[in-house]
């Protein structure tokens, strides 16, 4: 379970960065859509009372994970963080989660919020908002991880237009 909620935020933080000017994004009149990748840099998860029995993997409501990323583009380069959280909004072995997350990106930052379950193959994050150059994203990401033991995730950003 850990190893998905972390792949769901650091697709979500790929995402962010992604738009943040990573190389190969193609810009359209409705949007520009660009990829990431995203790997693990480390997390933790939190068992709040009623803690969970040993040996099993169930979630309660208000457990959370709090988890980093580094984003990176097709190439391998650096592209950014990803620095998020999720808490548990419904209980047992395939929960529902509600996470937030911040992607610092070189210029700015990109807020994104998303709810994901253990059981999701993709995960859909909205861009909510955004700081410096990215003030007032807007968008969505489609986070896919690359399986429940790989650290990494496949990214697809797509950054609506400004609103003028």
């Amino acid at each position: 379970m850990k190893s998905k909620l972390l792949a769901a935020a650091a697709l979500a933080a790929v995402a962010a960065l992604s738009a943040a000017g990573a190389v190969g994004a193609a810009r359209t009149a409705s949007g520009t859509t660009f990829h990431l990748v995203e790997k693990d840099a480390g997390g933790n998860f939190v068992d709040n009372k009623p803690f969970a029995k040993p040996g099993t993997q169930s979630a309660s409501i208000g457990d959370m994970f709090v988890f980093s990323s580094t984003l990176l583009t097709r190439g391998n380069k650096h592209a950014g963080m990803l620095y998020g959280s999720c808490v548990a909004a419904t209980a047992g072995k395939n929960p529902t989660f509600e996470c937030t997350g911040t992607f610092t990106l070189a210029g700015g930052e990109l807020a994104l919020q998303t709810i994901t379950r253990e059981s999701d193959k993709a995960t859909h994050i909205a861009i909510v908002g955004g700081t410096g150059s990215y003030e007032g994203a807007r968008g969505s990401i489609t986070s896919i991880s690359r399986g429940a033991n790989s650290p990494f995730s496949d990214d697809t950003v797509h950054l609506l237009p400004k609103s003028s």
